[in-house]
């Protein structure tokens, strides 16, 4: 099976190697990914049209980028959903101390910030058009920013991805 022979879009709930996750970004231009470690590790993914490279934000903890080929549907919340898939992630998976949490309404958590991303899609642009109805923009575009940190578990991602 060729790698792009599955193609999973922003929000898809997925296997991983590293357990299951919700896709948060679909890239198909090389770029630069967080490691764990120095502010300043990044490795380089490549990414094309051919071979999209997918930021899958776990629900244990962390984020990595994996192709089509180790990831899986599955739904984060099902008994029976899929294990861990085979393959290998592009990437460590970065779990970097963030306080996206500490920004959100009480009550949520890890969890309902994953199932939330998946419902509007996967994105910072569809989040922060949803919570627009709300909030004024500029609380709707916190809120979304504190929610992507928390899914990725890095504010790293910012003006990058």
């Amino acid at each position: 099976m060729s790698e792009s022979a599955t193609r999973y879009a922003e929000g898809d709930e997925v296997a991983t190697p590293d357990g299951r996750g919700v896709v948060a970004a679909v890239l198909t231009d090389d770029f630069e990914f967080p490691q764990n470690g120095d502010e300043d590790d990044y490795a380089t993914v490549e990414a094309s049209d051919d071979r999209p490279a997918y930021v899958v934000g776990l629900e244990a903890v962390g984020s990595a980028v994996y192709r089509a080929s180790s990831l899986q549907a599955s739904a984060l919340e099902d008994a029976d959903a899929t294990e861990p898939t085979d393959g290998d992630a592009l990437t460590d998976v970065v779990d970097e101390d963030v306080t996206g949490l500490d920004d959100l309404p009480a009550g949520w958590d890890r969890d309902s910030v994953l199932e939330y991303w998946s419902s509007i899609g996967g994105s910072w642009e569809a989040c922060t058009a949803d919570l627009t109805d709300e909030f004024d923009e500029e609380r709707a575009k916190q809120l979304c920013s504190a929610m992507k940190d928390e899914v990725l578990r890095t504010q790293r991602w910012r003006n990058r991805f």
